[in-house]
């Protein structure tokens, strides 16, 4: 018998449908990733919101700490203080009777501008160095270590005049007796004494800070966070109240103190050929 014809062919498969376009990128409003091309090259940014909302509350709350030495403003702060430190030194001088000399009233001054200007200085590194290693900003560790460094440094300085005063007069060494500059002043007593003061300023602003300040490091950062805390968010209101506010009161006791101690002690107690 013949042979069945064959099957006939299954019909061949339609091509599958084109796939849909993807849809374009997203830009940073839209929160997602997207490209921008410029030429070849072709670079990717995040516009997440979140992620710039918490960069820009970073940024903020670094502006927001107070800073030493943040500028022309802050330099500004700490020429005021200075002038404010002179101004109690020629009040001083007006109440005094009999009142000294202009020219021996600026040896005296000068010796403590220089002096003061060396513990400022001290100030300062101490200030950023404490509040790098603790909580607190560099403001408030600067006025803890100044009303330490106050308090502490009357008493210091007051024993080493005494000692100093002690070794001055047991030796003759007329050159270093505090406050005379012979008849009439010379430099070179005035440069002498300038010098031996300015390093025993110096000096006590490091012994306090040896035996106050580092020992005591984490209590005191605690309390210097509680003192900025009402103007922690004010920079420059906080640096005017630590560097101009209180300082000004407390530094000029502080130097009207100190002006009597390195002051002439008795009137006429030299004449000019025992310096000269």
């Amino acid at each position: 018998p013949p042979s069945p014809p064959p099957p006939p062919s299954p019909p061949h498969p339609s091509p599958p449908p084109p796939s849909p376009p993807p849809p374009p990128p997203r830009g940073p409003s839209q929160g997602g990733w997207y490209a921008v091309r410029t030429g070849s090259s072709c670079s990717c940014e995040s516009g997440s919101k979140e992620s710039r909302r918490s960069a820009a509350a970073a940024a903020s709350s670094d502006a927001a700490e107070c800073s030493l030495l943040g500028g022309p403003f802050a330099i500004c702060v700490q020429v005021g203080l200075a002038a404010a430190a002179i101004a109690t030194l020629v009040v001083k001088r007006h109440t005094e009777r009999p009142r000294r000399p202009w020219l021996v009233w600026f040896f005296d001054a000068s010796k403590q501008a220089f002096a003061g200007f060396l513990q400022h200085c001290v100030n300062l590194v101490f200030g950023v160095a404490f509040a790098a290693s603790g909580a607190a900003s560099e403001c408030a560790w600067y006025l803890t270590n100044f009303v330490i460094s106050v308090v502490c440094g009357v008493l210091l300085l007051n024993l080493a005049m005494a000692g100093y005063n002690r070794c001055v007069d047991r030796f003759g060494l007329h050159l270093l007796r505090s406050g005379e500059y012979g008849k009439p002043p010379s430099w070179r007593p005035w440069l002498m004494q300038m010098l031996v003061w300015g390093f025993l300023a110096s000096a006590e602003k490091v012994v306090t800070a040896a035996i106050v300040i580092l020992p005591l490091h984490s209590r005191l950062d605690a309390v210097a966070q509680l003192i900025e805390a009402p103007v922690y968010h004010y920079p420059k209101v906080e640096l005017l109240l630590v560097m101009v506010f209180a300082p000004v009161i407390l530094n000029g006791l502080f130097f009207w103190a100190i002006d009597s101690l390195i002051m002439r002690r008795t009137a006429g107690r030299m004449s000019g050929a025992e310096i000269l």
